[in-house]
């Protein structure tokens, strides 16, 4: 089985190829099973899938797991009966409606994350304007607060020994999720908005994020951008992610754009040849194989 390979095959076949404990975190957005006639919902053997997910995965290795509906409750049912630890629920806030038709506009999809041991999720920092940058009045708010250190010498001096002295950085690059130590004291509440607008703002359970909607490739194709994020909470660089249900390969984006190792797998041609020339156009990595 190589690695930084995505595979034109049934994961129930190709999974059996991976070794024991050798995965570090499986990214996944498996078909929900609602649709009618549409040959994404191809049904799959759960028990089997998630059998193999738990031999595939190492020790405190995670599943982070999309999915809505009844087979999302099973699945995580699944999880539990098989001894996985529930650790978070991230909703999905995608900024307009996939649904047009239905009843209700549905505009969220839902993430769980288990670990197959004592996993812990990562203390992540995200850049402060792409955490605020939709919600003008929480920046205006921030602003007026640092407005304040001018008129509040205590502020003023605590803002300043923050700049001169606990700089942290995000290494020269706004767009990097950055994973931290806890901090257990309380700073001055101007400080704590330098803070967050320097080195960034600790994740949260609701990740606003735009589909690629006129881009994509795929019906169900999730923003890389996400991946990345979901990433950043439950992997460190140079971990080994499998996607089973790779779809348009964003997961092996997602993986390459910081620094992850990825095995997917896609049973459907035609959306393999789409994948495999997408990842072709957003990287030249000499390493990529393909078949």
């Amino acid at each position: 089985m190589n690695i930084d390979k995505i595979y034109n095959e049934d994961n129930s076949i190709g999974m059996k190829r991976i070794p024991d404990n050798s995965i570090d975190c499986i990214l996944t957005d498996p078909p929900y099973l609602y649709l009618k006639n549409q040959k994404l919902d191809r049904p799959f053997d759960e028990m089997v899938f998630f059998s193999e997910c738990k031999r595939v995965l190492k020790k405190d290795g995670f599943i982070v797991l999309f999915g809505r509906g009844t087979s999302f409750y099973r699945w995580n049912t699944i999880l539990a009966d098989m001894r996985f630890t529930f650790k978070e629920e991230i909703i999905w806030d995608k900024s307009y409606c996939s649904s047009p038709l239905m009843a209700m506009s549905r505009v969220h999809e839902t993430v769980s994350i288990h670990t197959k041991g004592i996993g812990t999720i990562n203390k992540v920092k995200v850049p402060y304007l792409e955490m605020k940058g939709h919600d003008l009045d929480a920046i205006v708010i921030d602003v007026k607060r640092l407005k304040t250190t001018f008129k509040n010498s205590k502020s003023l001096d605590a803002v300043i020994e923050f700049l001169e002295k606990n700089y942290l950085g995000v290494d020269g690059v706004a767009h990097k999720c950055i994973i931290t130590q806890s901090q257990l004291t309380k700073p001055n509440r101007c400080v704590s908005v330098m803070n967050s607008i320097q080195n960034g703002m600790n994740e949260k359970s609701i990740i606003k994020h735009s589909c690629e909607h006129y881009t994509a490739i795929h019906p169900t194709q999730k923003p890389v951008r996400l991946l990345e994020r979901l990433l950043a909470l439950v992997t460190k660089e140079g971990d080994l992610v499998l996607d089973p249900f790779s779809g348009s390969a964003s997961t092996a984006i997602a993986c390459i754009n910081s620094n992850r190792h990825f095995i997917g797998f896609e049973i459907d041609k035609e959306y393999y040849d789409l994948s495999i020339s997408r990842l072709r156009q957003v990287t030249e990595t000499p390493s990529l194989k393909f078949n």
